[in-house]
């Protein structure tokens, strides 16, 4: 996934960081557990607050657990449950339609990397699909609209933003029916929010891949960059989609989590889009990365 969804730790204290590395470990440990030793590789903090946002059970307590990075330094980790099983089947899925979208995308050498990926997933990917097949086919839907799109050189961010969004909002499956409708919102708006603060991210890079980006067919670029009013208008569209996450949000019963969550949303979102627009978000995110 994209690494655009994750808390500011400057407003979480000591304990409540603690709190959020465990979840990412135990999310390792969980695919581990599920899929074997290459499915580690698949963790991220999209599909860590995935977890976050769907689990329910109170009073989970920290395990210290063996960690392939640092064999000789335990990490603490939350145990393996049924929303931690849920979050890992969504990353291998997801992983892998990336990665097939990736080779169509690309050329037979810009693509060998993701084709070396997806043959050493091969096996995760069918035990995956075979659990989840539902959600499976869908994601497929999804991107072949969005592929479809990206073929037509489509104009539209709307359009385009809402192939992606709705992939995500596929994950919301595994809510509670009460909180299926408000859980579906939220993720389709934090979906909306990763397609295009990765589209402004990735503009530079992909007009001198030649690849399709929405924006460059969306708006007039002087000499490869946004105007000032053109990225103050796409901006304000992807702070929209947060607010309404953030409402959506609302609507959810309690976490035990909580505080974790409150601060991805309303903190974390707004910092990462903040520090895309600067152009500073990879050199600082990879420091937060390893501070985490």
């Amino acid at each position: 996934m994209f690494g655009y969804v994750i808390p500011r730790k400057d407003k979480l204290t000591e304990a409540q960081q603690a709190r959020y590395r465990a979840a990412y470990c135990g999310l390792c440990r969980g695919l581990k557990l599920r899929y074997g030793f290459r499915a580690r590789f698949l963790v991220n903090y999209d599909m860590t607050f995935l977890y976050l946002l769907l689990q329910r059970q109170t009073g989970r307590e920290m395990q210290r657990c063996f960690c392939p990075a640092n064999p000789f330094c335990k990490k603490n980790c939350l145990p393996a449950d049924e929303a931690m099983d849920y979050a890992a089947d969504m990353s291998v899925l997801l992983s892998y339609q990336k990665l097939a979208d990736s080779i169509q995308d690309g050329g037979f050498f810009s693509a060998l990397g993701a084709r070396l990926a997806k043959l050493l997933l091969r096996r995760v990917y069918a035990k995956t699909a075979g659990r989840r097949g539902e959600e499976d086919q869908a994601f497929r839907s999804c991107l072949q609209r969005l592929g479809q799109l990206e073929r037509e050189n489509c104009a539209s961010i709307d359009r385009a933003a809402d192939a992606f969004a709705s992939l995500l909002k596929v994950c919301a499956g595994a809510a509670a029916p009460e909180e299926r409708r408000p859980m579906e919102l939220l993720l389709y708006h934090v979906g909306r929010y990763l397609y295009l603060t990765d589209a402004l991210e990735d503009l530079p890079k992909d007009l001198k891949q030649d690849h399709y980006n929405p924006l460059r067919y969306r708006y007039s670029l002087q000499d490869g960059v946004l105007s000032k009013e053109d990225k103050a208008q796409l901006l304000d569209t992807i702070d929209a989609s947060i607010s309404m996450a953030a409402s959506a949000f609302e609507l959810l019963e309690s976490r035990e989590d909580r505080v974790i969550l409150d601060n991805i949303i309303y903190y974390g979102l707004p910092a990462v889009l903040h520090s895309v627009a600067q152009g500073t978000f990879r050199k600082r995110g990879k420091k937060h990365e390893r501070s985490l």
